[in-house]
């Protein structure tokens, strides 16, 4: 034991060399480090800490095998030693194994229970992974070692604040304000932050009255006066005092009057917002349009002032107030006034009467040059760029409407008109799009960008709409141009651009390239999972510079990440293309089998010429890959030697991908388990969003797990309802497959079917849940009544009442056929109510050929929707746009503008 004791207490020379080495490591001198550690090992090669720091080093050079291997070792030889298991926490934690560094931490504590910088380490683990009672008495013991530290105190009452504690977080507050005698002049901005952070904290607990008497109290000692005002009036309003809060909201609108926040807080105040189903009463219709007409006088340059009466304003006199809010943004030029007049295509008067609108400025302006006369006033004249952007909003109308030929036609005539102004064919891009040819969307969107080729927003949505044609290698050229050397993979990934891996992803999915596919989604978690790691620098920064309010949003905003659309949009991307790698046979098996069987129908000589000829491809398709890969080492070698020349740094070399084409990910052999997990995942952050269940359905469907699945249809359900078609897609199948399985149970008279059905008490309470949603029916008798109340509602409903139908009573085909053939909400009729998109109609087609296996009914739709969908690429249609078929097209048109230019669209 004593022999033990001693190879683990170095001499004076060695201490001190041991020194050296922790102060190596901490000025990242990492080579002096590991030769000060050798120096040490030499003679005392048992020596569990050095081991451990040699470790820590060189895991900093990257080396992170062999670090392990050095620190386990040290540990073991030492494991009484808080170093030791300091080292081993610093590891996992770099590891971002955050869980196994609390506990190296935790251990190390209990050797050294005073040790300020494990405790600091400990916190920041513990408030990254949201430990919130381990982070609250961590801090604690944190102040309780230096109370003299004015971040301690923060960050106890900010654990406390956390925690759910927010008295204790202001008692807290306050007794660090008394040990502070003065407030010095370079302090003001941080004892203003301090103020308005208490009151943060004594609102959500609260105590609203203390908090408004602590913001008007030290008033004159808060910097943020807009939002110490914002604050107040908020806290007025919970209170109660209407008339408080209205003073505020109508003092901050001097300041802003474009602030919708405050315009909303000034019509809270007046008790003028509309109830739960949207509805205003007749008089507070009245109010509000005093209100706005004082505010219009008031602030005559606002826009929020005159945009929001028109969501409140109905009949004449809505049409008076839009007719006087567009012609400004007409006259001068404002693109975006379509997107911000959008929201009220929601009710359809209002979307009409702006149609009847923007034609009888049409008709004005081409006729006089001017807009007509409002009310008694003359007539007003207009610019002359006034009419084209007349006929932008029009086209647009028309494309809302589903009038696809009118809004092509009037975007032509805009062209003809202004043929250099690009937003033109940025529209033309999303009617294109609406109308079902993704490559003359993609021609409009590329010929947008080539006439200006210095903006980076078109070249992005040139690179999408490329995406979505099917044109990955045009798609991924075009967002090069935008990058370093033209190196689109590594800059794109390293600038975490993520709608161009989401649209990559999805476009390689559609061409079956399962190993890209996940290869791009999969970036998009790395992605997040770094923004989740960011956290660390703010942990003690926000508290150094004292923005506490703004760090606590952080936290929270960091707690709701990967809600975001951009990871659900990946996530789903995964599951399906997982779920596609379950579900699809062995290609390799199956070309393998094709292949055997052409050469078995071969004479001798022609199989020997065959296997010449694909000798011949394989040789030629190795030299390509040499030569591509000679070309871009003398293309960087060439880079390297002009940055040289030149004096500069050239960029570091980064270690090369491995799985380029994600072919190991679409390998993997257990695709079902892969796409669990991030069903997992989906269900625990977006699960407020219907596909999410849409997925986690077909999983445990796979899987068999029908209580799973079961709650995925209650989710679903919930979320949308019991008419809406995916929904009651799921609900059918659910009750199919527990019908499938209680026969057979019956079958083998077993509790459990083949070993692996649900056990008894799970069986009965399906049975009761499936009950229930069928209504105490059968299922057939439910999917009359989905026919009888929702099968002609939209198409994608009769396309789930017919589809279901088959399902249940493969006999009644035809009548499953006659259900989707009678429709009639594939209309020649342009903008007729209840008109279904070209996608829906597409997706019917397809559901006719592949499930129902109708060919002759499929052809007939097709027919039909040829001529309804004249522009789409999937029906070809007799109007679309054709794209040019050379190498040296670029995707976009074959001849200029004229061409891009319709004629004919009615």
């Amino acid at each position: 034991m004593s022999g033990k004791q001693n190879t683990q207490t170095l001499p004076g020379k060695e201490a001190n060399l041991f020194r050296q080495v922790v102060r190596h490591y901490e000025t990242k001198q990492y080579k002096k480090g590991i030769k000060a550690a050798d120096q040490i090992l030499k003679k005392f090669s048992e020596h569990g800490e050095t081991l451990a720091m040699k470790g820590l080093i060189l895991n900093c050079q990257e080396h992170r095998e062999e670090a392990f291997e050095l620190t386990r070792k040290g540990l073991k030889l030492d494991m009484r030693s808080h170093v030791c298991w300091h080292v081993y926490g610093l590891l996992h934690r770099a590891d971002r194994n955050y869980n196994e560094a609390i506990k190296c931490y935790k251990n190390a504590l209990r050797i050294d229970k005073e040790n300020f910088q494990i405790m600091r380490d400990l916190a920041l683990l513990q408030i990254q992974m949201r430990d919130i009672p381990g982070f609250v008495d961590t801090r604690q013991q944190l102040l309780q070692l230096k109370s003299n530290v004015k971040g301690h105190w923060l960050g106890f009452a900010i654990a406390h604040h956390l925690n759910g504690n927010h008295a204790l977080a202001v008692q807290i507050l306050d007794s660090f304000e008394e040990t502070q005698e003065e407030v010095p002049d370079n302090e003001q901005y941080e004892q203003s932050e301090m103020v308005m952070y208490k009151a943060m904290i004594l609102k959500e607990g609260g105590q609203l009255e203390q908090a408004l008497d602590l913001l008007q109290s030290n008033k004159d000692e808060i910097k943020d006066q807009l939002g110490n005002e914002e604050t107040q009036a908020n806290i007025l309003l919970d209170l109660g005092r209407a008339d408080q809060a209205e003073e505020i909201f109508r003092h901050m609108l001097q300041f802003n009057p474009d602030n919708y926040q405050y315009h909303h807080g000034l019509r809270r105040a007046m008790k003028l917002l509309p109830d739960a189903a949207g509805d205003l009463t007749n008089s507070q219709r009245e109010q509000l349009t005093e209100l706005y007409d004082s505010l219009q006088a008031e602030y005559p340059r606002s826009s929020a002032a005159r945009r929001i009466p028109l969501d409140f304003k109905v009949g004449q006199a809505f049409k008076d107030a839009a007719d006087q809010y567009v012609r400004k943004f007409l006259d001068n030029g404002v693109p975006s006034l379509f997107s911000d007049l959008k929201p009220l295509y929601r009710n359809k008067d209002k979307g009409e009467a702006l149609g009847q609108l923007f034609e009888r400025l049409n008709e004005s302006l081409e006729s006089t040059g001017a807009f007509p006369p409002i009310g008694d006033e003359a007539t007003s004249p207009a610019k002359a760029q006034a009419q084209v952007w007349t006929m932008y909003q029009l086209a647009q109308h028309y494309d809302m409407q589903g009038r696809t030929g009118d809004a092509l036609e009037m975007v032509d005539r805009c062209i003809h008109h202004s043929p250099t102004l690009l937003e033109l064919y940025t529209v033309q891009c999303r009617i294109l799009k609406h109308a079902g040819d993704p490559e003359g969307a993609a021609a409009a969107a590329d010929k947008a960008r080539s006439m200006d080729l210095a903006d980076r927003f078109v070249n992005s949505q040139s690179s999408k709409w490329q995406f979505r044609a099917g044109q990955i290698e045009q798609a991924e050229k075009t967002a090069a141009m935008f990058t370093k050397d033209g190196d689109q993979a590594n800059n794109l990934h390293d600038m975490q651009c993520m709608w161009y891996e989401i649209e990559c992803g999805r476009a390689h999915l559609r061409r079956q390239n399962y190993g890209k596919a996940l290869k791009m989604f999969l970036h998009v978690f790395k992605h997040f999972e770094d923004f989740q790691e960011d956290q660390f620098d703010f942990h003690t920064y926000c508290l150094r510079k004292m923005t506490l309010r703004a760090y606590v949003e952080m936290l929270r905003m960091e707690d709701e990440l990967y809600h975001h659309i951009y990871y659900s949009k990946a996530a789903w991307g995964a599951v399906e293309t997982y779920l596609l790698l379950l579900d699809q046979p062995d290609k390799n098996a199956q070309s393998a089998a094709e292949e055997e069987a052409r050469m078995a129908s071969m004479s001798a000589d022609e199989r020997k010429k065959y296997k010449q000829k694909l000798r011949k491809e394989e040789n030629r398709k190795q030299k390509e890959e040499e030569a591509k890969k000679s070309k871009a080492k003398q293309e960087q070698e060439a880079r390297d030697k002009e940055n040289k020349d030149k004096g500069k740094k050239g960029p570091d070399k980064k270690e090369k991908d491995p799985d380029p084409d994600g072919k190991q990910l679409a390998a993997t052999q257990e695709p079902l388990a892969e796409a669990t997990k991030l069903v997992q995942q989906l269900k625990q952050y977006a699960g407020d969003r219907i596909k999410t269940h849409l997925l986690a359905f077909e999983v445990y469907m796979r899987k068999g797990r029908l209580l799973l699945s079961l709650q995925a249809v209650k989710h679903a359900l919930k979320l949308a309802g019991a008419a809406h078609p995916d929904v009651h897609r799921l609900i059918v199948r659910l009750c199919q497959a527990v019908q499938q399985q209680q026969q057979r149970q019956q079958a083998s008279n077993d509790q459990v079917s083949n070993g692996a059905g649900p056990t008894q008490v799970v069986q009965q309470v399906i049975d009761s849940q499936v009950d229930e949603l069928l209504g105490s029916q059968s299922i057939q008798q439910y999917c009359e009544e989905y026919i009888s109340s929702h099968g002609t509602t939209s198409l994608r409903h009769t396309a789930a009442a017919a589809e279901m139908l088959l399902l249940m009573q493969p006999h009644e085909k035809q009548r499953a056929v006659k259900l989707l053939m009678d429709t009639q909400t594939v209309s020649e009729q342009p903008g007729s109510t209840g008109r279904a998109s070209h996608q829906d109609a597409q997706a019917v087609h397809s559901l006719l050929k592949d499930t129902f296996r109708a060919e002759e009914a499929a052809g007939q739709w097709f027919s039909r929707c040829q001529s309804v969908f004249c522009w789409s690429q999937y029906f070809a249609g007799s109007k679309r746009l054709h794209m040019a078929s050379g190498p040296e097209s670029n995707g976009v048109l074959e001849d200029s503008v004229a061409q891009l230019s319709l004629n004919g669209h009615k």
